[in-house]
């Protein structure tokens, strides 16, 4: 089943986001062709907030071999064993339509 994720936060910034994006893809923003397997749809931004990442996942499994292959490694370079980290929120999707 497809699930939402949603990531924000204090530690959520629109810099740390760049920097990994660039650790992870070698570009920012990441294409099409880079997406990792089971990535439906990807978008970030600003909130009043703060930032945000909201994606879709193919399953919740999809987002934790990412986070296990790529993002893991990649925050963990840049801000060491031990820092905080931002929790991810997970929702099951019950309806997706995707557009023309």
């Amino acid at each position: 089943m497809a699930v939402a994720m949603l990531l924000t936060g204090e530690l959520v910034t629109k810099e740390n986001y760049e920097q990994l994006t660039r650790k992870m893809f070698g570009s920012y923003p990441m294409s099409t062709e880079e997406s990792p397997d089971g990535l439906i749809i990807h978008t970030a931004g600003a909130t009043p907030d703060g930032w945000y990442v909201y994606d879709i996942w193919e399953s919740k499994e999809s987002f934790e071999r990412f986070l296990e292959q790529k993002l893991g490694p990649a925050v963990h370079e840049l801000v060491g064993e031990g820092g905080p980290r931002p929790e991810p929120q997970f929702y099951e999707i019950e309806v997706l339509v995707r557009g023309r």
